[in-house]
């Protein structure tokens, strides 16, 4: 700052610097005032807003409260119309489905059970695969064998029936030595 303003800040006297203080103040206080009126008036406001407000609701509460209670009423008096009987019913139903849950567990350790069983089935069924195709493997210079033996027998029928013709032959142009030999061959 330069020397003159100093001078003139100096120059203020502690009345004047009172004055400034006390009329700051009550600028302060009036704002505070208007403040307190405005807050004062919008309560009063936001309370003629709420109370009617807090009013209904109390209502429909209690309205909600006796719509749950009669509906409750209606429901006991309409299922003893229907069955006077229902609450021996459900506890017998409720025995019966205890019961039933009793199966279901047994039924279910069964189904374990068969389950193991069908496990131990494929394996056993693994196996026989297995022992199957070592047979089928084995059938193969079987089958050989008997197709051959199939051919050696149909030519021993064929050199049996050239030998049969051949006899015949034999005996019809032989004649009496041969007709000896028909008694021991037929």
């Amino acid at each position: 700052m330069t020397t003159e303003k100093k001078s003139q800040v100096e120059e203020i006297s502690y009345d004047e610097q009172e004055y400034l203080e006390r009329t700051a103040l009550l600028g302060l206080e009036y704002v505070l005032a208007d403040f307190a009126r405005e807050f004062q008036t919008a309560t009063r406001r936001w309370e003629r807003i709420a109370w009617p407000a807090m009013i209904v609701f109390a209502l429909l509460a209690i309205s909600g409260f006796w719509l749950i209670y009669s509906i409750t009423e209606d429901m006991h008096r309409m299922s003893e119309n229907i069955d006077p009987q229902m609450s021996k019913n459900l506890g017998e139903m409720s025995k019966n489905i205890a019961i039933l849950t009793q199966h279901v567990v047994i039924m279910e350790k069964s189904v374990t059970k068969m389950n193991a069983n069908i496990a131990n089935m494929d394996t056993s069924m693994s196996v026989m695969r297995g022992e199957m195709t070592e047979i089928s493997d084995k059938m193969d210079p079987l089958l050989q064998n008997i197709a051959q033996m199939n051919q050696s027998i149909y030519a021993m029928t064929w050199n049996t029936g050239v030998m049969s013709e051949d006899m015949n032959r034999l005996n019809r142009n032989i004649g009496k030595p041969m007709r000896f030999m028909n008694n021991f061959i037929p």
